[in-house]
């Protein structure tokens, strides 16, 4: 039995000490980054992703939670390009700001599902990304929110959706310290509660990184989605930019300021509109 315990204490130092070794190239006294492991790394400004963080609205006294993962499971290497089989299991919450500290939960938003994803080399200085999701996504009222004051018996609101979505996506080296994305996307709902929603919408991303060493980056992020409700179409718009600390896709901390415009993407406030300003802190895995 001390042997066995024994040895589970000793794994986590000889994983540590393998990935140190393989980072550092033997080096010793050196801060680093560990490596991210997944194909297909979204434009930062993309809604639908999962996220670690939290973002303060400016112009109201709400703030948005993510917490999350989305990672590969199983990769395949074949004919120089690459595969992988990975899952989604994530959650973005509204939660309102009070005093002594206090973040009562507004909504939620749960999303679960399996991603496929390619990555091909197709220059020395590009390469091509692409993913395609399977997923479910619903939304709920939480113990925090309000209720307006009706006459009314309150009714709650059944808000869910399966959809697929195709992304593709080309990470452009434009000089050592300089990298660009750009992404295309497009989104099938084949089932949803409410049935008004449009079934496809297209998406368009775009990012600059600038490195200023090899750990600290600036990026500007911008993320469109064009899609209709209500037989109204409406064009969102995310944009972020901040500040990264950490590698080429690895894991990091970004500091940033985040815009929004469009419609409220969270479930429980469908079809309504939503504009924000924020600033936010989210850890990268």
């Amino acid at each position: 039995m001390k042997s066995i315990t024994l040895l589970l204490l000793l794994i986590p130092q000889l994983i540590f000490a393998r990935d140190y070794n393989s980072e550092l190239n033997s080096k010793k006294d050196s801060l680093y980054f560990f490596s991210s492991n997944v194909l297909y790394v979204p434009v930062e400004a993309s809604i639908i992703e999962a996220k670690n963080g939290v973002t303060k609205y400016l112009n109201n006294d709400y703030l948005s939670l993510d917490i999350g993962v989305s990672f590969d499971l199983i990769g395949l290497k074949a004919n120089e390009n690459t595969y992988s089989f990975g899952i989604d299991f994530f959650t973005f919450s509204n939660l309102r700001s009070e005093d002594n500290f206090k973040f009562p939960v507004d909504a939620i938003d749960y999303l679960f599902g399996v991603n496929f994803n390619l990555k091909k080399k197709l220059s020395e200085k590009n390469t091509l990304t692409s993913r395609f999701r399977i997923s479910h996504i619903s939304s709920h009222f939480e113990d925090g929110h309000i209720y307006e004051r009706s006459d009314t018996i309150f009714t709650p609101v059944v808000y869910s959706k399966e959809f697929l979505d195709l992304q593709v996506m080309s990470n452009y080296t434009i000089s050592n310290n300089l990298l660009f994305k750009g992404m295309v996307g497009v989104d099938y709902i084949f089932h949803a509660i409410p049935d008004d929603m449009s079934k496809f919408s297209g998406q368009l991303g775009l990012e600059f990184r600038y490195f200023f060493t090899k750990i600290c980056n600036v990026y500007v992020s911008n993320d469109v989605t064009l899609a209709s409700v209500n037989s109204e179409t409406n064009l969102n718009e995310s944009f972020e930019t901040g500040l990264s600390f950490g590698r080429i896709n690895s894991r990091s901390i970004n500091v940033y300021f985040d815009y929004y415009d469009g419609q409220d993407y969270k479930g429980q406030y469908y079809g309504k509109y939503l504009n924000y300003t924020g600033l936010g802190l989210r850890f990268k895995f």
